[in-house]
């Protein structure tokens, strides 16, 4: 292991330990399961960054996943994520929701890897695009 610092999720120089992690247990209850989702996205890419701690691309991604997650728990009343509710309990009763939740895990997945979501809101709105087109 190198005696050199690692960059932080500021860019500040950082304990090259294993960054601490929320647990089941730590996250609210009354956030929204998107926050979740997302969270659990920045851990796969926390997890790939333990394997290979050079590999500033998943580090970057990790960051961008846990900074919209962060973002999202302000949008609890959000029209964007009323509408995304509406739309998925429709995909729900027509049992299209699997459809969707695919389509949602692969867009997460590439999340600051080759696609570029700027704001929580931006995620929603590509969540929603998503939904539409698994009807």
């Amino acid at each position: 292991m190198p005696d050199t610092p690692v960059a932080g999720r500021d860019g500040e120089p950082s304990d090259p330990s294993p960054p601490s992690r929320a647990t089941p247990a730590m996250i609210p209850a009354d956030d929204p399961p998107e926050v979740a989702e997302l969270e659990a996205a920045a851990e796969g890419r926390l997890r790939q960054v333990d394997a290979n701690p050079d590999d500033a691309q998943s580090a970057a991604a990790a960051r961008q996943l846990q900074a919209l997650a962060d973002e999202l728990r302000h949008l609890r009343d959000s029209p964007l994520l009323r509408e995304l509710r509406a739309l998925c309990g429709w995909l729900d009763e027509s049992d299209n929701i699997t459809d969707f939740s695919l389509r949602a895990h692969e867009f997460r997945t590439r999340i600051s890897i080759d696609r570029q979501v700027d704001t929580a809101e931006d995620y929603l709105r590509m969540l929603i695009e998503l939904a539409k087109e698994a009807m």
